[in-house]
């Protein structure tokens, strides 16, 4: 990720999905979660020194934040939501995500400090897995709902 040859992703080895890095030709394998939580939708910084996760290690999925060596997590979405999918935006100061109640997603956009909480998405429209233009000016995403979609205006971020 961010052309740095490191790859986060997800395995399931001993009955819940622990979050692992790699080097980008599959060799340096490292396990950075390991304990009865699910930890899921690894996503790293552009500067591949943090990697945004969802875990449901507080009771129900949210985003949380380690460094690359799995250490200094911190729960970074605190609600009684399903918070997951986190996305970085290509300059890292912004996090896009997947924020559900009830059973309808929706896709957010928050600030890497934590401020500035902001739903994109029209509240007819379901929406998830968020990912981030090039430029950081656009985001797209999954949505079962194509009615609501041709309705739905572009909006800056």
């Amino acid at each position: 990720s961010g052309g740095i040859g490191t790859i986060a992703f997800q395995a399931d080895l001993d009955g819940n999905w622990d979050i692992f890095l790699m080097d980008r030709n599959g060799s340096n394998i490292r396990q950075l979660t390991d304990d009865d939580h699910y930890h899921f939708d690894p996503d790293l910084s552009p500067d591949g020194k943090q990697i945004a996760f969802t875990s449901d290690r507080d009771g129900d999925t949210e985003i949380f934040i380690m460094d690359v060596a799995g250490n200094n997590v911190r729960q970074f979405t605190v609600n009684e939501s399903d918070d997951h999918h986190a996305a970085w935006s290509p300059d890292g100061t912004m996090l896009a995500f997947t924020r559900e109640s009830i059973g309808d997603p929706s896709i957010a956009v928050v600030k890497v400090d934590g401020t500035g909480v902001n739903r994109l998405s029209n509240p007819l429209i379901r929406g998830s897995h968020p990912s981030w233009s090039p430029d950081g000016t656009k985001i797209v995403f999954s949505s079962p709902d194509d009615q609501g979609l041709r309705q739905m205006p572009q909006r800056a971020l």
